[in-house]
Order: structure tokens, then sequence, then C-alpha cells
């Protein structure tokens, strides 16, 4: 008996399904043991103290007794708790049903992640000061703040309405609010400041408001805002508000990006925006209706834009600049075209003071770390005649919902089926502790079956091996699937490592530290071709955060038929490969705060339109140009390379919006490529350009190649989006 023990503990054999067990499951195996470390915030996840659902009532016990705490699946509401300085509650990746969260006035290190407190309220103490607190995918709550004080926090993939009040009390500084979803009520954003502690500082980098009933958001009195990216679909839905979708009043500086969506639809149609703002600047805009309005006081910059709006009530005392105001070529002041120096000294010192700024910290660059390898280089061929896992993992997925993993290697001979409905899934005990294995490289790892609106759970482990990693096709039933939050997972040696074939709509979606490593295509979205809505296939408003794309041919392909919309990576690596981002038919995809590095091909990036925000690029070598792209959008970031920026693109004419940032490649002439007749045009505004120096002014347009100097001052460029203040 005790050999027989030993044997079922420690053996890496696996058992035959055939074997005849007392209690009808799978045999229990022991799988070879990884001893490569996990990532660092795996580790924390992982060491948290456990409460299990049995004993919910003991959370506030237990969150001021270890400091960290992990729930295991299951439902936590029912219980309201208080989190305090350096407090950490880890939510399991399917998301646990929640009660009210206090963040008590004064805390500093709180975290908070992977909860589904249904509508219930996250409030933020009124009180002291706090900072330096996390909130990760938050699903259905409401963030909560009356006249509190908060700074220097980041509320991250936050799905519901954030009503921020501080119009008596209080301020809010420096906040980052990455990926924040709300609809189907009324006023799903307010944020209210007061003249005596001003608010400012807080960045909302990636926005989508979704069929909001009535009004959508509600702002005052606020030193600055930005936005970079939103997305407003359906606002004002059932006629229950008046406002316009972005409404601002008695605001210092609002700066607004890749600005889409519509309301055509809607019980009662009202204004894209309504502005009452010192200084307003738009970059990258396709939504407007007749109904937009800015107030006579504002100065407004308005750049790669279509739609104009009109002025409020008073005597008009702001100007209007236009860079290329519905694809008119021209830079207008006041509504006349600029076609040379500007030298009137009033006009000189009112429009250099606002294209300048003020100086601020940019945001810190990512800290990525040494992706886990848990195989080693010889994984090929050590797998070979390894024990068959395939019918095991895919037992705990039948009965248990979700297979939860122990640690070791699990080597499989045949896709594992994971099924659409929110319920089922596989979660591992980190990316450099849990393995799955092809035993051979000719079929996905695991294939999602049938899902109408529904997801899936995938979280802490590497998948290796196989064709592809994650693989998702109309073969398997009609797919549509939204509110996919992956956390952890790393895809190496793929084909494909995610893979979108020919399913229908991948929406709303947040890849949390997902990566792939030496993948042929690291994402893939390979579409319907059906040209309307029902019959193909989008990927929209999907944000991939803090993930590594690292010696992928392609790191990203996603080329669209039906367009997609708003989709983003954040704080991403790109490094080696021959290009980054493939893309077309792809309405404001944005890259902030990432770095390109050590791409060979072509063209690092090759897309319709595309933004980029404080990135970076240095050690590619690629043959052609960097960019590749009808139009492209730049804002804080810096080009090391030598290659020409742009190249043409076949029966359009290329158009580049460049700001604020450092360029050492040519900008002034298109690479050709495949079309020789491509025209060529740009607004400029306060760079530096090392190949064309004289173009290194507060603003210069380019039409047709030629170049015209408009602010003839030296530039100082500097980021003065994603920035703290």
């Amino acid at each position: 008996m005790k050999k027989l023990i030993y044997f079922l503990l420690f053996s890496t054999t696996v058992f035959s399904q055939n074997y005849q067990y007392a209690i009808d499951e799978a045999p229990v195996k022991t799988p070879e043991n990884p001893v490569v470390a996990n990532q660092p915030e795996e580790t924390d996840y992982f060491n948290a103290h456990v409460v299990p659902v049995t004993q919910k009532a003991t959370l506030q016990q237990a969150l001021d007794t270890y400091g960290s705490v992990r729930l295991e699946r299951g439902d936590y509401s029912g219980v309201d708790i208080v989190m305090k300085s350096n407090q950490k509650l880890y939510g399991h990746p399917s998301l646990n049903l929640f009660s009210n969260i206090t963040i008590a006035a004064g805390s500093t290190g709180v975290v908070i992640e992977y909860l589904l407190p249904a509508d219930k309220t996250i409030t933020l103490q009124a009180g002291g000061v706090i900072s330096n607190c996390t909130l990760k995918s938050i699903k259905w709550a409401t963030l909560k703040a009356t006249n509190a004080t908060f700074e220097n926090n980041s509320f991250i993939n936050f799905g519901g309405p954030i009503l921020i009040d501080c119009s008596q009390s209080g301020y809010f500084r420096n906040n980052k609010f990455i990926k924040h979803q709300s609809g189907g009520l009324s006023t799903v954003l307010t944020m209210k400041g007061n003249s005596t502690t001003p608010s400012y500082g807080n960045v909302n980098l990636h926005t989508n408001f979704l069929t909001p009933h009535g009004n959508t958001t509600d702002m005052d009195n606020l030193k600055t805002a930005t936005f970079v990216g939103i997305d407003a679909e359906g606002w004002n839905l059932t006629g229950d508000g008046t406002y316009a979708m972005f409404k601002a009043s008695n605001m210092g500086n609002v700066k607004i990006t890749d600005l889409g969506g519509g309301n055509s639809y809607s019980a009662v149609r009202t204004g894209a925006y309504d502005i009452d703002a010192a200084n307003i600047s738009i970059l990258n805009k396709k939504l407007n209706t007749e109904f937009d309005v800015i107030s006579a006081r504002s100065n407004m910059t308005l750049v790669g834009a279509l739609g104009g709006y009109k002025r409020g009530s008073g005597t008009v005392t702001g100007y209007d600049l236009w860079g290329n105001l519905d694809n008119s070529n021209s830079v207008k002041y006041n509504s006349t075209e600029q076609t040379a120096a500007i030298t009137n000294s009033t006009i000189l010192a009112n429009l250099s003071s606002s294209i300048l700024g003020t100086k601020y910290t940019p945001w810190v660059r990512p800290n990525w770390e040494t992706l886990p390898d848990p195989l080693g280089a010889n994984w090929r061929t050590d797998r070979v005649g390894k024990p068959d896992s395939t019918t095991y993992i895919q037992n705990l997925i039948n009965n248990s919902g979700i297979a939860d993993l122990p640690e070791g290697v699990y080597y499989i001979s045949s896709t594992l089926k994971i099924p659409l409905d929110k319920s089922h899934g596989i979660m591992g005990k980190g990316t450099g502790k849990t393995v799955i294995v092809g035993l051979t490289d000719d079929f996905p790892l695991i294939s999602l079956t049938g899902g109408q609106d529904a997801n899936f759970v995938l979280a802490h482990l590497t998948l290796q091996g196989g064709n592809t990693g994650v693989y998702s096709s109309q073969n398997y039933g009609t797919q549509h699937m939204s509110f996919v939050w992956l956390k952890y997972v790393v895809f190496r040696d793929q084909t494909n490592g995610f893979h979108l074939d020919k399913m229908m709509g991948f929406d709303n979606n947040f890849f949390d530290n997902i990566s792939f490593v030496n993948c042929n295509k690291g994402f893939f979205q390979d579409p319907l071709v059906g040209g309307v809505s029902d019959n193909s296939s989008f990927v929209d408003k999907t944000m991939f955060y803090r993930g590594q794309f690292i010696n992928c041919t392609t790191a990203v392909s996603m080329l669209a038929t039906r367009a997609d919309n708003l989709n983003a990576w954040v704080d991403c690596k790109f490094d080696g490969g021959d290009t980054a981002l493939n893309l077309s038919a792809n309405n404001y995809p944005l890259a902030a705060n990432s770095d390109f590095t050590n791409f060979k091909g072509k063209n690092v990036i090759s897309s319709g339109e595309i933004s980029f925000y404080s990135s970076n690029f240095y050690n590619n070598s690629n043959t052609g140009s960097t960019i590749k792209a009808i139009a492209t959008y730049l804002e804080g970031c810096t080009f090391s390379d030598s290659a020409p920026m742009f190249s043409s693109v076949l029966y359009n004419p290329v158009y580049s919006y460049i700001v604020n940032s450092t360029i050492t490649g040519s900008v002034t002439a298109l690479t050709i490529d495949g079309d020789w007749n491509s025209k060529y045009y740009g607004i400029f505004m306060n760079n530096t350009f090392r190949a064309n120096t004289t173009l290194s002014k507060l603003l210069v347009n380019v039409k047709e190649g030629a170049s015209t100097v408009i602010i003839n001052t030296a530039s100082t460029p500097y980021p003065q989006l994603l920035v703290t203040q």
C-alpha cells in the first residue's frame, strides 16, 4: 500500500482512462513540474490569503489580518467591506459577485481586481487623500466620490458609471481612467470640481459610451480634462436627456482625440459635444452632428477632423485654428486660409501659447517583465513520448466548468473544447508554473464552441505548440464574444496565437498581460467576407493591456471587412519580427505608451489609419518606411530610426498629423510602394525633425508634398496628453 501511495503521488505517468476508479471522474495525475518563477503580479496573487466562499462573512477580518486576500470562484455578495492602506483584494478570473466597497479616506496602495459588484457602489471616502490605488477589471459597479480627495490612482477596465462630484470640496488629480465602458443608464460619467481646490491632470484613455438612455456626461469646473479615444454610440437612446454627449462647462483646457460613434438611431438626437472651456484641442474626429457647440470664449484647435461646430451665445472672443478640416488640405485661422508665415504678433502669441502649453511629466514607461519560458529551447524534442493529458483536462472542463489546473506541464494530443457560456475555461497556477503543450503542431490547443454575446475564462498559464493557441470559428457554431477578460496567458511557438477564424463579433474585451512569443501571427482576425454587419465579422473596443509581442512575424493581423472600432494597445511591448500591426478597415486604432523595436520587414506598421500616443520606435531596420497608412496621428512620440516615415498607399492620398514628437527619418516625401501618384499631406505642430530641420517649427502645413511654415518659431516638443501635472 505504501508503494502504491508513493506511485500515485509522485509518478509522472498518465493513467489510462480504462482504469476503473471507485468514483466517476478522470484520474488525478502528477504532471511534470516547471521550475520557472511566475511574473511578479502573479506571485502576489497566488501568495494572497484565500478566503473560501463559505467564509465570506470573515472577509473584513481577513483583510485587516492578512492585508492581501484572494477569492475562490463563487458568489461573495451580501458582505460590504472597507479597504484601507496597502490592502489587496483579488477576485477570481471568472469575476466574483460582490457587494459595496468603501476605500477609506487617506488610503494608499489599495488594489482591487476582477470583481462583479453588479448594481453596487465602490465609494472613495471623503477626507484624507486617497492615492496610488489600483482598481482593475471591475464590472457593472458605480464608482462614486463626493467631495473626496484622491490623486495618482489607476482605474483600469472599469465597467459602470463613474460619478465624481467635488463641486463643494476635495479634488481629484492625475488619475488614470484606462478603458471605461458604460451605458444603458443616464449620466454615466460625472466629473465636477471646484475653484478653491482645483482638479486637473486626469486622463481618460479609451472610453466607450454604449447607448446611454439619456444624458451621457456632465463635467464642470475642471482645470484640465484629457480624453484619448472616445466611442459614443446611441446616446440619449430613449430620449431621457437633453445634453450633448460630451457636456463640459466652466472648463480650463480640454483635449480630445479619436472621437467617433453616432446616434442616428436615438429617440432624441443631441449634439456630440457642448463645451465651454478656455482652450479646446481635438485631434482625429469623425463624429459630428448639426448640434455641436463650443462657447464664445473658447480657443479651438481642430486637426484632422470632419464637421464643424456652432458658437454659443455672446461676443466671440476665442479663435478657431483648423488643420485640414473636412479634407480641405489647408490651415485656417478664423476661417481664413494661411498660405504663408503668420506675422501678426498678437495672433502669434496666442497660437504659440496654446500649441506649446505647459511642460508636464510624461507617464512612466512600462517595466516589462521577462516572460517565463518554463520548457526551454528543447521543448519540441522533450515532448516526444510524453503522457497525454487531453482527456484529463477535458473532463475537468466538462465537470467543473473551469478547469483548475495544478502546477505542471500538461501534454495534449487533440484540441480542448471550451463552451462560450460565461461558465467554462481553464485556470492555471501561473505562466511559469502551468503549461499546456501540444504533442504535435497540427491542431489548436483550445477551440471555443458556440456562444452568443458570451465569453470564457483563461488565466495564469502558458500555451505552447499546436498550430494555434486559442481557435474561434463558425465551424463550432455561431460565435459572438463580448467581455472576454483574459489575464496572464503566454502563447508560445504557434502559427497563430489567438485566431478568430471567420466568426462574428469580438466586442469590449480586455487582454490583461496576454503575450505572444515566436508566433507567425500573434493575434489574428481572419474575417468573414460579406460587407454588411450581419454577414461579416469585427473586433471592437478591445484593449491589449501590458501585452508583449516577442519575435512574431506579424504581431497583430486585423484585416477587417466590417470596420473594427477603437481597439487599443496600452503599455505594450512589440519586439522583433517583420510587422507589429497589420490592420485595415479599422477606425481609431491606437497605441499608447508602447514601444516598437527590432522589426525588419517592409513596414513596422501597416494600416488604413493609426494613432500613436507617447510611443517609441527604435532599433528597427525595415526596408520600406516605418508606417504605411492612409492617415497617421502622432502625439508625444519618439521615432529614432533613420528609415523614411511614410509610404504611398495605392489609390489613396496619405495624411500625417504629427504633434509634439521627435522624428529621425524623413517626413517630407513618400516611399513609393505600389502607387506613383499618391499625394502627401500633413499638419505638423511643435515637432523636432532631425532629417528635415527647417520644418522643426510650431506649425507647418504640407500640401501635395510642398511644405509651408505657418508659425516660424522653433519647436519644443514634449508630450501633452499622457502626462501628470
